[in-house]
């Protein structure tokens, strides 16, 4: 019976070591696309957890007139967003919504909202004040709702069309378009259409 040279054996093992080679490169080529994919899906689902918050605070908007101890009664309005508004790197939005629950009004609050949105340090930041007339010392909750964020800034419709500044304060806009250009995924934008509501008083 004859065995294998030097040479057949030497052959083999090249071989062999070639296919585990090419065989741990696909390993790993699966591996970094499955991770890549995770990371993409993962940001995406933030984005949609994102969009969620922005679309229940602005279909919820109401024409409430909200003031802080800065405030002159003269000065009120029902809607307030333009550039660098609350220390935003871009343009900043605030407004009072309805909706926020409070089963039982067993909490001290009520269903009112005072939300603001700004672009601070690359981040798409919410501010929420638990009375929406703001007290004396009182700072606004923030949340962060997405990073990387380069611009933002807001469009309203009237029966104009759509306009870049709001300059009404006792009238809500029918319609209020949110764009803000990510790093990751380009420019996104959405459209709400806002009810119709006039001024509630205190």
């Amino acid at each position: 019976m004859q065995g294998f040279t030097l040479l057949e054996v030497l052959i083999a093992i090249s071989i062999f070591a070639l296919m585990s080679l090419a065989s741990y490169q696909i390993l790993q080529g699966v591996i970094r696309s499955g991770e890549i994919s995770k990371k993409h899906n993962q940001e995406l689902l933030k984005i949609q957890r994102a969009m969620l918050i922005i679309e229940q605070d602005f279909t919820q908007i109401i024409a409430r007139a909200s003031r802080d101890e800065s405030t002159d009664s003269d000065d009120l309005s029902v809607l307030t967003v333009g550039e660098s508004l609350f220390e935003s790197e871009n343009e900043g939005i605030e407004f009072t919504r309805l909706g926020w629950s409070n089963p039982l009004n067993l909490l001290p609050r009520s269903n009112l909202l005072r939300v603001r949105y700004r672009l601070f340090e690359g981040n798409l930041q919410r501010l929420y004040f638990l009375y929406p007339d703001i007290v004396a010392g009182e700072k606004p909750e923030i949340q962060t709702l997405l990073e990387g964020i380069e611009t933002l800034s807001f469009r309203f419709w009237s029966n104009d069309g759509w306009q870049t500044t709001w300059t009404s304060t006792t009238n809500l806009p029918t319609g209020i378009e949110i764009s803000f250009t990510s790093k990751k995924f380009s420019e996104i934008k959405r459209q709400f259409l806002v009810s119709a509501s006039s001024v509630v008083g205190d």
